[in-house]
C-alpha cells in the first residue's frame, strides 16, 4: 500500500550538511538541508518534518538549546528530534537528552548505521501516527498523503466512506460489538486497495481512501459488495431475517432502523482543482452526507453519478387518521391540516381499508384500540403492510399498550406509545414524510 513520503530536516555547518543529506536521500525520505536555525525556523513555519537531524555544535550556538526550543514550540506531532554530538562523554550524552533530544549519536557514527536508525525512527513514528483500533494510517498520514498529492501532476480519486446507522448498533449491542464492526470495515477498505493506492483511518467509523480515477468506482463496489456479507455475520439470524433494530428514542418512542450499511463520498482531481486537503476532505465528506440519504449502500460523486437530493414535492402529503375517541381524532385533524397536511379520519378498521385505497396516503397513524370488533389496529396494521398497494405508506402506532412485540409483529414503522406529547408526534411524522423518497 502507498503510504506518504517521510519528511527530514537536517541542520548542520555547511563543511558536513551536504554529505549527511546525499546519504539520507538513499533512504526514500524527502530531505531539506539548511545551515542555521534561522533557517530551520523559516522552513518549520510552513513545512512538517517527520524526523530532524542537528549537530549539537553549530556557528550560531547550541543545538540542545534548539532541541528544547522544538519541544516547547511545535505541537503534536512533534518530530523526532536525532542529535550528532562530537564528544564521547557519556554525561554530556546524557545532557542532551536532558535538553530534549529523542536520540544522541556520535559525529563519527557509521554512515550505514545512521541511515538505519533515522529509518527505525520513520518506521517507529509511523506506528505512532496509526489509529489504535485498526492499525491503519490516521488522520496526520491521511493529510500528509493529500499535501504531497495536491503538488504532483498525477491525478487521483479520493474516497470518504463511514457507516450509516451505527449509533443505534452500539446502543443495541454495545461499543465493544460497535469497534469489532469498525475493524471489519478497515479489513474491507485495506484489501480493496492495491500498492499503488492508500487507505486511512481518520475516527471511529470515518475512512478514507486515495485511488486513480479509474479504480474508484470498482473499489467503491467491492467494498460495498463485501461489507455487505461480512456486516450479516454482526446480527442475530432473528434481526438479519427480520432486516431492521428497533430503536427507543425519548419518551419510549421506538422506530424501524435499518442494518448497518455504506456510505460512500467520491471526488477526483480530474473533476476540479482543489487547493488544499481540507478542500478535499469537505468535498468528498459532503458527497457522502448525500449518499446517506439513500436506503442501501451507496455512493456519490462531483461528476458520473448524480446526487439524487430529496425535494419538497408541491402536492400536500396525505394523512389517515384512524381514531376511535371523536374530540382526538378532531384535534388530530385540525393541528395536522395546520401543518399543511391533507388529513382524513375514520375510526373503524373497514372504513380505513376502504379510504387507504382511494387516497394512497403517504402516512397512516394508527390507534390500535380500535371499536371495530372484526379487527383491531395491530391487525388492520399487518394487513395494511401486506398488500403490495400500500408499501410506500408509512404506519405509525399510537397506543398505550407496552406490548413491543405486538408493534414489531405488525409490521409498524413508529410505535408511540400513549400518552404523548403535540410536538414530538409532528417531529416525527414530519421526519418519516421528508424521507419518503427511500420507500
Amino acid at each position: 500500500m502507498l503510504m506518504p513520503t517521510p519528511v527530514i530536516m537536517i541542520i548542520h555547518n555547511p563543511k558536513s550538511v551536504a554529505q549527511y543529506a546525499t546519504l539520507l536521500d538513499r533512504t526514500g525520505a524527502k530531505v531539506h538541508a539548511v545551515t542555521s536555525f534561522e533557517e530551520a525556523n523559516e522552513l518549520l513555519s510552513f513545512l512538517h518534518p517527520d524526523l530532524i537531524l542537528l549537530a549539537a555544535q553549530m556557528e550560531e550556538g547550541d543545538g540542545r538549546i534548539y532541541c528544547q526550543q522544538i519541544r516547547a514550540t511545535l505541537t503534536h506531532p512533534r518530530p523526532v528530534l536525532v542529535l550528532l554530538h562530537a564528544s564521547e562523554d557519556v554525561n554530556e550524552r546524557i545532557n542532551s537528552f536532558r535538553y530534549g533530544a529523542d536520540d544522541v549519536l556520535g559525529e563519527n557514527i557509521d554512515r550505514s548505521e545512521l541511515a538505519i536508525r533515522v529509518l527505525a525512527h520513520l518506521r517507529r513514528r509511523q506506528e505512532e501516527l496509526c489509529n489504535p483500533l485498526t492499525q491503519m494510517p490516521g488522520p496526520i498520514m491521511i493529510r500528509r498523503m493529500l499535501e504531497q498529492l495536491l503538488v504532483q501532476d498525477k491525478p487521483w480519486a479520493a474516497l470518504s466512506i463511514d457507516l450509516n446507522n451505527l449509533r443505534v448498533y452500539n446502543e443495541t449491542y454495545g461499543d465493544l460489538a460497535g469497534d469489532q464492526l469498525i475493524k471489519a470495515l478497515g479489513a474491507v477498505c485495506s484489501s480493496c486497495v492495491s500498492d499503488s493506492d492508500f487507505a486511512g483511518h481518520i475516527e471511529a467509523d470515518d475512512f478514507f481512501i486515495i485511488t486513480s480515477p479509474e479504480r474508484r468506482i470498482g473499489i467503491a463496489e467491492t467494498i460495498n459488495r463485501q461489507f455487505n456479507e461480512i456486516s450479516r455475520r454482526f446480527y442475530p439470524p432473528e434481526v438479519t431475517s427480520r432486516g431492521y433494530l428497533v430503536s427507543t428514542g425519548r419518551g419510549g418512542i421506538r422506530r424501524r432502523v435499518p442494518l448497518i450499511s455504506i456510505a460512500i463520498g467520491i471526488v477526483s482531481s480530474t473533476s476540479r482543482r482543489y487547493q488544499s486537503y481540507v478542500d478535499v476532505l469537505t468535498a468528498s465528506r459532503d458527497n457522502r452526507y448525500l449518499a446517506k440519504r439513500e436506503p442501501d449502500c451507496v455512493w456519490v460523486e462531483d461528476t458520473g453519478i448524480k446526487p439524487q437530493v430529496h425535494r419538497e414535492h408541491a402536492a400536500r402529503s396525505t394523512i389517515l387518521v384512524v381514531e376511535p375517541d371523536g374530540a382526538m381524532a378532531c384535534l388530530l385533524q385540525e393541528i395536522l391540516s395546520l401543518e399543511g397536511y391533507s388529513v382524513e379520519v375514520t375510526s373503524s378498521a373497514n372504513d380505513a381499508l376502504d379510504k387507504a385505497r382511494d387516497m394512497h396516503p403517504d402516512l397512516i397513524l394508527l390507534e390500535s384500540n380500535l371499536a371495530d370488533r372484526r379487527m383491531d389496529g395491530w391487525g388492520l396494521c399487518k394487513t395494511i403492510k401486506e398488500t403490495e398497494e400500500f408499501q410506500r405508506c408509512w404506519v405509525v402506532m399510537v397506543t398505550s399498550s407496552p406490548d413491543q412485540s405486538l408493534a414489531l409483529e405488525s409490521g409498524a414503522d413508529l410505535y408511540m406509545p400513549k400518552p404523548f406529547d403535540m410536538p414530538s408526534l409532528l417531529s416525527e411524522v414530519s421526519l418519516l414524510l421528508r424521507s419518503r423518497h427511500k420507500r
